[in-house]
């Protein structure tokens, strides 16, 4: 918790910074390479095998990291060309900047990607304090960018300082966590993985990666329809919007994290009961959260940011409601998944990945940008109405 309200005052700080000192569509450009980004980690496959790993090392199999490294790391070539090939795309449509910054992405994949699998291994060892301080780190690293643009030293542009500077200082960050856990790891002499469950784990990893491709359909497919038919200002404000909305999402993955290991070792029926009960705490604490930093934006925006961004405070407001509406979802997905339940998970993600699709598509020629919000607010409301439904069904299967 801690953690994240330091990561909310330094988000409050980058997001003026970012604006006073970027153009406008240079802004975009970071939102573009953002919302492709996130299917372009697909194309190394199984890509949640770090979460599979994650659930194994929480049941007491901490060798399952070290399986999860050598496989991953090697797989992420495949991404990496993905990101190179978007460069392509870009230069061919005439946006060398864009092209550069794809080019960077796909240089600092590996590192910053596939080995912030190291928050994982603690959360899941329990050793928050050690997360406290990685995620310290993180917030830190994504402030390196400014130091040669506040200095009036940049290479290219400065967008591409900008974020070649944060993409190096986040590698080193987890290349040197990962480096102590692997070396921790070897000075425990942990025993390897037993070759059953390794096996277990790569079939649970691209399970995963299903669910979290439709999950990232039903998440993020509003930003790639922005980045792709709207222009670059206008991926500008909703990129500065997305600021209020990326912290509630981290708060949530905290709590997941926190809660998770103990979660999964609980008997079912407790387990269920459990979920019910501080679900209900948790989204109304995390309601009254999101009215408090919607209040707080409406006061700050027009301080803090340039007039040409007050397009974006209209756009925040709704961008937390449809956090706050698929919240209920999330804490039946977790129950799913603490039951390594995968077909659950693929019916409610399904459901919700088709709506987040759809009506976007829908609402988007007449309404614009609204279009789309309006869409991912329809789909996950039906999130979370279907994952309710079957955390009612479940209920009467445990008892």
């Amino acid at each position: 918790m801690l953690a994240n309200v330091i990561a909310i005052i330094f988000g409050l700080v980058k997001m003026p910074l970012m604006a006073w000192l970027l153009p406008k569509n240079e802004v975009g450009m970071i939102g573009v390479i953002t919302s492709w980004q996130a299917f372009l980690i697909f194309l190394t496959w199984p890509s949640n095998l770090n979460t599979a790993a994650y659930h194994y090392v929480a049941k007491g199999q901490p060798a399952a990291f070290r399986v999860m490294l050598a496989q991953q790391l090697p797989r992420s070539l495949w991404s990496v060309l993905g990101f190179w090939l978007s460069a392509a795309y870009w230069l061919w449509q005439g946006n060398k900047t864009l092209a550069i910054l794809f080019v960077i992405g796909g240089l600092s994949y590996p590192l910053t990607i596939v080995l912030a699998a190291c928050a994982g291994m603690l959360a899941a060892q329990e050793k928050f304090s050690g997360l406290f301080w990685y995620r310290i780190g993180q917030i830190l690293a994504n402030f390196a960018g400014f130091i040669p643009l506040l200095l009036s030293v940049w290479w290219g542009s400065r967008v591409i300082t900008f974020y070649a500077a944060n993409q190096v200082a986040l590698a080193v960050l987890q290349l040197s966590i990962t480096a102590w856990l692997v070396w921790r790891l070897r000075q425990a002499q942990t025993p390897p993985m037993p070759l059953k469950e390794k096996r277990e784990m790569m079939r649970y990893g691209k399970h995963l990666t299903g669910i979290g491709g439709i999950s990232v359909l039903q998440s993020r497919v509003d930003q790639f329809l922005v980045s792709a038919f709207l222009p670059l200002a206008t991926v500008a404000d909703y990129s500065i919007s997305l600021v209020f909305q990326t912290q509630l999402k981290q708060l949530w993955s905290i709590y997941v994290a926190v809660r998770y290991p103990p979660l999964v070792r609980m008997p079912a029926t407790q387990r269920h009961r459990r979920i019910f009960l501080e679900g209900v705490i948790i989204w109304f604490s995390f309601i009254s959260l999101g009215l408090a930093m919607f209040i707080a934006a409406y006061w700050l925006i027009p301080i803090i940011l340039p007039p040409n961004y007050l397009s974006s405070l209209s756009l925040i407001g709704w961008l937390i409601a449809i956090v706050l509406v698929g919240m209920p979802g999330g804490f039946s997905e977790l129950f799913f998944r603490t039951e390594q339940d995968e077909k659950k998970q693929y019916t409610m993600r399904a459901i919700a990945a088709t709506s987040s699709i759809v009506f976007p598509l829908i609402f988007i020629a007449n309404l614009g940008i609204y279009g789309v919000i309006f869409g991912r607010l329809l789909a996950n409301s039906i999130f979370s109405v279907v994952g309710i439904w079957l955390f009612i069904q479940e209920r009467q299967e445990v008892r």
